[in-house]
Formats: C-alpha cells, structure tokens, sequence
C-alpha cells in the first residue's frame, strides 16, 4: 500500500515538473526570443544607418561615386540630379527635332 502511495507521488511530482518545464519553455519562445529578436532587428538597422552616414555618404562627397563589389560584379552608386536628367531630356530632344 505503501509503494503504491509513494508511486503515485513520484509519477504526479515528474508530471508536474514536466508542466512546469512546458511552461518555461513557452515563455522563453513569446518573450524572450521576441526581446532578442528586436534587438538584433534594431542593431541591424543602427549597422546600417552607421554604414550610410559614416562611409557612404562621405565616399560619395568626396569621389562622386561609390563602387560596390557584389559577387563578380560592381554596383556604382553616383548622386541623382534632377537637372542633369533634365538638361540631357533637352538635348535629346531638340537633336531629335533636327
């Protein structure tokens, strides 16, 4: 009678563990992964506002273009003017009219 008693306890305290263990888990999946999830979002972001403000922003200043390698090709980024756009659309059009 006495084995039964301290089974039954055994098995309801492991059951209640695993509850509790279940519990902690799914706390850790919605909060605090989310937490960890956020700041590494929000890193990424700051990385790349760095990355815009402190080398290509002044990279472009000073050379006019910016070359970025991407594989084995180079993406070049140039500063957009509005009026060049223009100026050319101009030309192109009165060599047209010609």
């Amino acid at each position: 009678m006495r084995d039964e008693k301290d089974r039954t306890r055994l098995v309801v305290k492991i059951l209640i563990a695993v509850v509790v263990l279940l519990v902690i888990i799914v706390a850790y999946l919605t909060v605090i992964s989310s937490a960890i999830n956020n700041f590494a979002a929000q890193k990424q972001v700051e990385g790349a506002n760095l990355f815009i403000s402190q080398i290509l922003i002044p990279e472009l200043q000073t050379q006019g273009y910016v070359a970025i390698p991407i594989g084995n090709q180079t993406l070049y980024l140039v500063p957009y003017n509005p009026n060049t756009n223009k100026t050319i659309e101009n030309t192109q059009s009165t060599n047209a009219t010609k």
